[in-house]
């Protein structure tokens, strides 16, 4: 215990000493009996006062380790890193100190060595490894049976002679224009868009208020949107209603009897005899004039509607160069408007890439574009407590999503 200053007890302003309650009664000894008892407790644990004891009888150096930790940490297995780091080649390396030709058997120093016309024995076998391939010597081969980085010539049979030629695929021109954006003013769309602030798990008042009221508005105009399409709908199926009633009323008045006894009558085979006598009432023929007169009619009617037609294409063959000049201009124009699009999209921080995006068309090729999902927080399912809140919204599809657009 460290040396502190003891002082008199603190006594409690009293008007005198002499009434009813002695003065030791309303002594303060809380700080004296804690201090005692602390001392107490050290000396029955540690065998005296902690503050009066050496460094040397409170702490010790570890040099040999826990014996405990050292067993436990034998039976664990190895982490892959440390199993890759140990593994080591059955293969010897290569030896990287430098040899005397001498010591080589390159070059000796007989009389018989000096003239270069004689080999000796260690030489011959050295030569002998080189050429079988042993112990690292190289064969140099200029008659090589495979050259991975030659040109390959397809081998054509005489007998496939008749076939066409498979020519290789080409890659389409439309790889080296930029990606056609989805959206409605045509921009390009980042990789990864920036989160809206609001979808945080403990978003600002104003940044979540602001997404609030955007969803909101957004439901809004939906269910309007649905409404709107329902009453259509509904007046639509009223107006066939009311035509269809109208054919009905029409028809009943002209057959002036009874709709279904009518029709009942002509499927059951009962016709008036006035129907029967038009039937067979015999046409008067023509004669071979007024035949003549109708095939040469529809011979002239023929060929009025065909020469129509020839003046038409050619009309339409002289305007050919025409059109394709102007439609070659749009897609140049277009293409350098995409390529300016791409080009100053990146830069362009001014505006919020955490707003919603318009889309120009729902539907890429085939694939419809699905909507986004609603990720709004309601003001009693915020938590202020990271272990409480639950995960909102799902990476992949947004991926997906972005992908599309």
């Amino acid at each position: 215990m460290a040396d502190t200053p003891i002082s008199e007890p603190a006594t409690h302003r009293q008007p005198s000493r002499k009434g009813k309650k002695a003065w030791r009664k309303n002594v303060d000894l809380t700080d004296v009996q804690s201090g005692l008892q602390t001392a107490r407790d050290e000396i029955i644990k540690t065998g005296g006062v902690i503050a009066e004891k050496q460094a040397d009888e409170l702490f010790a150096t570890d040099i040999t380790g826990d014996a405990e930790v050292a067993r436990k940490q034998q039976g664990k297995k190895l982490l892959k890193a440390d199993e890759i780091i140990a593994l080591r080649s059955a293969v010897p390396g290569l030896e990287q100190r430098k040899r005397k030709a001498a010591e080589a058997g390159l070059v000796g120093a007989g009389k018989r060595q000096k003239n270069g016309k004689y080999v000796s024995h260690r030489e011959l076998e050295r030569l002998r490894d080189v050429a079988d391939g042993v112990s690292g010597g190289v064969v140099v081969d200029d008659q090589a049976e495979h050259d991975p980085w030659a040109m390959t010539v397809k081998e054509v049979d005489a007998r496939l002679d008749y076939l066409d030629e498979v020519k290789p695929a080409k890659e389409p021109k439309t790889l080296k224009y930029p990606p056609k954006s989805l959206t409605a003013n045509g921009k390009h769309m980042p990789n990864v868009r920036k989160p809206d602030a609001g979808k945080s798990y403990n978003p600002l008042v104003g940044d979540w208020s602001a997404l609030l009221d955007r969803a909101g508005a957004a439901a809004v105009s939906a269910e309007q949107n649905r409404l709107a399409i329902e009453a259509e709908a509904e007046a639509a199926e009223a107006r066939a209603t009311a035509e269809a009633a109208k054919v009905e009323e029409a028809e009943k008045e002209a057959y002036a009897t009874d709709y279904d006894s009518a029709w009942e009558s002509e499927w059951d085979g009962f016709q008036s005899d006035a129907e029967e006598v038009g039937l067979h009432k015999d046409r008067p023929r023509k004669t071979p004039v007024e035949r003549n007169k109708v095939k040469a009619r529809k011979v002239r009617e023929g060929q009025e509607a065909h020469d129509r037609k020839s003046t038409a294409r050619t009309a339409q063959e002289k305007q050919i160069s025409q059109i394709a000049k102007e439609f070659s201009e749009k897609d140049k124009a277009r293409h350098a408007h995409l390529m300016a699009l791409q080009l100053t999209a990146p830069s362009s921080d001014s505006e919020d890439d955490t707003a919603e995006v318009q889309l120009q068309r729902l539907r890429f090729g085939k694939v419809a574009v699905p909507d986004a999902p609603l990720e709004v927080v309601l003001p009693d399912e915020l938590e202020d407590s990271l272990r409480r809140l639950k995960p909102e919204g799902n990476l992949m599809q947004e991926r997906y999503r972005n992908l599309l657009e």
